[in-house]
């Protein structure tokens, strides 16, 4: 879980000329009202923004890898990679996934101060075993 949220949270879409878009780039693609309603058999009901990895350009549009779809709701379906051509004339706009530097350093620098809390709190330091004396029972009076 954790490694799903520091890939999910790394991240930033960024929009992208069209002209520019290399295979195997990871896009968000959104939607216009009518390519929703016209790829609802495919994407299903109120689909927003197709995400996933571009093929290649077709003669109809976009072949797409599809990983996730959201709806106008803000739901997400998840898929498995299934290739979808999403029309060019049912494209409003079209983003692509981008590493984020400042994310990526906030999520390391969580991390090291993650491990070193619980470091702290069960460490070695923290074992309860025997006291630094070397005895283990009570000591005499």
């Amino acid at each position: 879980m954790f490694g799903a949220v520091w890939q999910a949270g790394c991240y930033n879409y960024l929009p992208v000329r069209r002209s520019s878009i290399t295979p195997t780039s990871f896009l968000a693609v959104t939607l216009t009202d009518y390519g929703s309603e016209e790829l609802a058999r495919s994407l299903g009901p109120n689909a927003l923004v197709v995400r996933g990895r571009y093929l290649a350009p077709t003669d109809q549009g976009f072949a797409l890898s599809v990983e996730s779809v959201e709806s106008r709701r803000g739901d997400i379906a998840r898929w498995a990679g299934e290739t979808v051509v999403v029309p060019r004339e049912f494209v409003w706009d079209v983003e692509r996934r981008q590493v984020s530097r400042i994310k990526m350093a906030l999520l390391t620098v969580a991390a090291v101060v993650g491990l070193r809390v619980a470091y702290g709190a069960f460490g070695p330091a923290s074992s309860g075993g025997a006291s630094p004396s070397g005895g283990t029972g009570p000591s005499p009076h």
